[in-house]
């Protein structure tokens, strides 16, 4: 009885043995391998490898860490099963010969302006094929080939470490320009769902198209570009304008039901007007009219005696006092120094930040575009631009816009 329980054991532990033995890393060998990559970076990985089948499973190697519709087949086409782990999968393989493994994965590219960039680690010569119109701004190492197919570039690379810096219609060119374009009519579809005013963002693209069709593509491009800033900047401004307008309505129902009556028709008629304003498209009106309905809408009190009147006059004044004085005190900072650490800003923003500075720091939205003689359209993108750059800081104060400098280390 004993020989026998120690026979088992032995036979056991000789299994788990040729198990092990049976499950190498790296116990093949890499045959083929395709990258095809698409216009959104995903890119499309098919790759073929020679298996020993006498090994129970094998360790395999994948490029990237997420993969899409994998899918692992034998010599037949066959499914075989597979685990995955960090960086590739286990194939259980006894019996195969070959695997044919596919599968996307977004980790192989990335974007930095217009620029894209495929980088991967090959094992053996990999066949690239990049979007259709894609142009090749650089390469790590010298192709083996270089071909087009079906207006797609065809490189084959030699093994080891591959970058390729490509571009999705290139600047100057019908394709660039048609990009553009194309990207400026889907915002301008956007924008008219919702039913906003686009009529000059239209021509300009309408304008941009017949420069394009008369081979002037750098035109073709600007207009096309000036398009859809106009167009974003429209969205941004109407959805802003919107949402104002909901807040007061919000702040006008509370007041009603709270019985602070007192002021409220003055309310519900500046938001009465912030409505017209939208309708009309100016929704940067509609915008600042919404916020000084709220603002009414929440001071609106109960009737009040006469003597509560003359305190509130005052304290009233003694606000707007402070505000001036505030206004004075504000800090003075280096424009010149500011500027100098921020080369890349437009003139025009590089004008506005000085007449902030000339201004004590901080100026109305209404004195920016009165000094500058520019739309309100206009000076509110311009306003946005350098509150988002950090340059900036916006508030309201009496329904109005405050746009005041900020001290950058």
């Amino acid at each position: 009885m004993r020989v026998n329980i120690v026979y088992r054991r032995m036979w056991g532990s000789l299994l788990i043995l040729l198990t092990l033995l049976t499950s190498l890393q790296g116990a093949y060998t890499p045959l083929e391998l395709t990258i095809r990559v698409y216009d959104d970076g995903y890119v499309a990985v098919d790759y073929v490898i020679s298996l020993d089948p006498t090994l129970v499973e094998v360790n395999v190697t994948l490029f990237g860490l997420l993969y899409q519709d994998l899918v692992v087949e034998d010599q037949g086409g066959l499914p075989l099963n597979y685990s995955e782990f960090r960086g590739g999968i286990g194939i259980e393989s006894l019996g195969s010969t070959s695997a044919h493994i596919t599968y996307t994965t977004p980790d192989l590219t990335n974007k930095t302006g217009r620029l894209w960039l495929l980088s991967i680690e090959t094992p053996i010569s990999a066949t690239i094929i990049l979007p259709e119109g894609a142009a090749i701004m650089g390469l790590s190492e010298i192709p083996l080939s270089l071909t087009t197919v079906d207006g797609s570039p065809l490189l084959i690379m030699p093994p080891g470490r591959v970058e390729i810096y490509y571009a999705l219609g290139v600047v100057g060119t019908r394709e660039h320009a048609l990009a553009l374009i194309k990207e400026g009519e889907a915002k301008l579809e956007e924008a008219k769902s919702e039913g906003l005013k686009v009529e000059e963002a239209e021509k300009l693209l309408e304008d941009a198209y017949r420069e394009m069709e008369e081979g002037n593509y750098a035109q073709a491009e600007e207009l096309a570009s000036r398009a859809l800033e106009e167009i974003t900047g429209i969205i941004e401004e109407a959805h802003g304008a919107m949402e104002a307008m909901k807040s007061a309505e919000e702040a006008v129902d509370k007041a009603r039901e709270e019985g602070r009556t007192k002021g409220l028709g003055e309310a519900e008629r500046v938001l009465q007007k912030a409505s017209e304003a939208y309708e009309a498209g100016d929704y940067v009106e509609a915008e600042s009219l919404a916020f000084k309905a709220r603002e009414v809408a929440e001071a609106a009190e109960r009737p009040l005696t006469p003597y509560l009147y003359i305190a509130i006059g005052g304290a009233a004044a003694a606000a707007a006092i402070a505000f001036l004085l505030r206004r004075r005190r504000h800090d003075e900072i280096d424009v010149e120094e500011l500027l100098e650490k921020r080369p890349d800003l437009r003139f025009e923003d590089r004008e506005v930040i000085r007449f902030l500075a000339e201004s004590g720091g901080e100026a109305f939205a209404s004195e920016i575009r009165d000094r500058f003689n520019i739309p309100r359209t206009s000076a509110w993108r311009l306003i946005k631009r350098l509150e988002r750059e950090g340059l900036v800081e916006v508030r309201k104060v009496g329904g109005h816009s405050l746009v005041r400098l900020r001290r950058v280390e």
